[in-house]
């Protein structure tokens, strides 16, 4: 019975491997999706901030996976940044000193952000 035991977990281990190769041809695909995804039209869209007391400003969105990208500051208290963008909407937030996101007052547009607040929406034509 101690040998039947042994067996059992070599063949679980050995049907744990195969879906693993599968998975790989799973991905190959969405790396497809995500190449041609992006068509149409790139524009360059420039923030501008104006927050003179500020130590940073960043602007970060679901066009670059939310993650902050620092502005520039300038001499009269404007920050700004140029993103390059395919045509479409964006969802988007300023983050003031590294840690206060806000929505841009700048622009009108919002958009629910599903946490009870609201995003930026910036649309690209």
């Amino acid at each position: 019975m101690a040998l039947k035991k042994e067996t059992k977990p070599k063949v679980v281990a050995k049907a744990a491997a195969k879906p693993a190769k599968p998975a790989k041809t799973v991905k190959e695909p969405v790396s497809k999706a995500k190449k041609a995804a992006p068509k149409g039209k790139t524009s360059e869209y420039e923030f501008k901030v104006f927050s003179p007391a500020s130590a940073s400003v960043a602007i970060a969105g679901d066009f670059n996976s939310w993650k902050q990208l620092a502005l520039k500051k300038s001499k009269s208290g404007f920050w700004t940044g140029k993103v390059k963008l395919h045509s479409g909407e964006y969802q988007y937030k300023i983050v003031y000193d590294g840690k206060y996101w806000e929505i841009d007052n700048a622009n009108p547009e919002r958009v629910s952000d599903g946490q009870g607040g609201e995003n930026s929406r910036l649309r690209i034509s």
